[in-house]
């Protein structure tokens, strides 16, 4: 609330009803408040506290303002503009009368409109943050640029004002995260308030810096105990980092505080458990969580997780497939995961052929899922069967999966990379394996035309040029004997 100054002697009794009557507009304000949220149209039950609130306040703009938002609060933006006018009629240059006309064009869909206010408010009290904040809101989608202009120009008018924080917030709701993080990363934590610094932890998660947002976590724990965001924030970044000792007691911190009532929290916590190979444990934190919330699919998933670290296979199996017949946006990761699974128990010898076609089947599923996959699914059977050690079979694949990516001419990133470990591995396997050093030329060849850098086609290649050179020097040797 801003301090009336007043410089005219003889007006001290005058000078202390004033100063009174802004300590109380706030009390007065709230019948104001809970009859219209009560019943928003029935201006007769306000009547009376209207009276006696506009002859108290008549000549203060900031009380005036209040009063227009409190109607706003109801969705009565008639009365808020009226309201608005009023407090501009008393002082000009009150902004946040013209951002309260600007926020109530916003919610009327007129962007203009609300340009125009949040401008004046700008203009009129330069210092004041909301119109640029407002100004900005209005045009972080249609013109970011123009938006983060408005923050700076803030900047030069109030250097106090926290405005890198204020564009990191801007970024973030543009769904800009890397440059919400740079600005957010220029700001001080202990100048940020809760709801900013809890975003700030978001956005640096957001771009993989866990330990950055690890960090904030922690200091915002210290900052504000009583705020469960934080505790979250640290459970997520510090299972993301596999720092299981801080994210059980995080973890146990919440359970204590809000009990086991939260799904997402429940996950994390058997996350948190399996890390410190407490698995049964961990298994029933996740069932709890479906318990809780039987749309939330995901414990399925971290169940199987959890026995494929058991080392019990079928069961991991049977939560993986719960969780795939469940989820009708299976990523190609969770198709991996599910073969994976299959080929643990191929390099344990248990039923080998069967689980391989299992395993291969399940990237055939992929494909039926995904047909854009069909490159991804042969890359992905031709390195779980050359980790298998089965060779010979690793090699075919690798082979249909030079056939079927040489030929295309608008190759991308991700199928050269395909393409190189095709060439390096089969490479690897007629050269290591095969014992046919000749054969394995072509694949090396054109493993260095696409890696230069490649350290095992560059072994290859010393290894040809060794071999070379000595049978040139047994041989220079034999003629040489042989003259003798």
């Amino acid at each position: 609330m801003k301090t009336l100054k007043y410089v005219i002697a003889g007006m001290l009794f005058a000078c202390a009803m004033n100063v009174q009557a802004q300590a109380d507009y706030k009390e007065m304000l709230k019948p104001i408040k809970t009859q219209l949220e009560a019943n928003p149209n029935d201006d007769a039950a306000v009547k009376n506290l209207l009276k006696d609130y506009k002859k108290s306040f008549k000549k203060n703009a900031e009380a005036l303002t209040a009063l227009g938002y409190t109607y706003f609060g109801v969705k009565r933006y008639d009365a808020a503009i009226l309201y608005a006018d009023q407090a501009i009629a008393v002082n000009k240059n009150f902004g946040n009368a013209y951002v309260l006309k600007g926020d109530v064009a916003t919610m009327q869909d007129n962007g203009g409109e609300a340009a125009n206010n949040y401008q004046m408010a700008m203009n009129m009290d330069p210092k004041n943050p909301n119109g640029y904040l407002g100004y900005a809101n209005v045009y972080r989608k249609v013109d970011p640029q123009g938006a983060e202009d408005a923050i700076n120009r803030l900047r030069q008018a109030n250097p106090e004002y926290p405005v890198d924080a204020e564009l990191g917030h801007l970024m973030f709701n543009a769904d800009n995260m890397e440059k919400a993080y740079d600005y957010y990363s220029k700001t001080q934590l202990d100048k940020l308030d809760e709801g900013r610094l809890a975003e700030y932890a978001l956005v640096a998660g957001s771009v993989d810096k866990k330990d950055e947002a690890l960090k904030i976590a922690k200091f915002g724990i210290q900052k504000f105990p009583e705020s469960n965001a934080f505790l979250r924030l640290g459970i997520v970044n510090s299972v993301a980092l596999n720092q299981h000792d801080d994210a059980l007691s995080f973890a146990e911190r919440l359970m204590k505080k809000e009990g086991e009532t939260n799904s997402g929290d429940l996950i994390y916590y058997g996350q948190a458990l399996a890390g410190k190979e407490r698995y049964d444990e961990a298994i029933a934190k996740f069932n709890k969580a479906i318990e809780v919330d039987k749309t939330n699919i995901t414990p399925y998933q971290r169940i199987s997780e959890t026995y494929a670290k058991m080392g019990n296979e079928d069961k991991a199996i049977e939560y993986s497939r719960k969780y795939m017949e469940l989820n009708p946006n299976v990523k190609p990761s969770e198709y991996t995961k599910l073969a994976g699974i299959y080929m643990a128990k191929v390099k344990k010898g248990e039923n080998t052929e069967e689980n391989y076609a299992n395993a291969m089947q399940v990237y055939d599923d992929a494909v039926k899922k995904y047909p854009s996959l069909q490159s991804w699914a042969i890359y992905q059977k031709a390195n779980d069967t050359f980790g298998a050690e089965m060779d010979t079979i690793a090699l075919k694949l690798y082979n249909d999966l030079i056939a079927e990516l040489e030929p295309k001419t608008d190759r991308d990133r991700t199928d050269n990379n395909f393409l190189a470990t095709a060439y390096r591995n089969g490479g690897y396997i007629i050269w290591a394996t095969l014992n046919d050093s000749q054969a394995a030329r072509p694949y090396f060849e054109k493993l260095i035309a696409i890696d230069p850098d490649n350290s095992l086609a560059k072994k290859y290649f010393d290894a040809e040029k060794a071999a070379q050179e000595a049978a040139a020097a047994a041989a220079a040797e034999a003629e040489g004997a042989a003259e003798q």
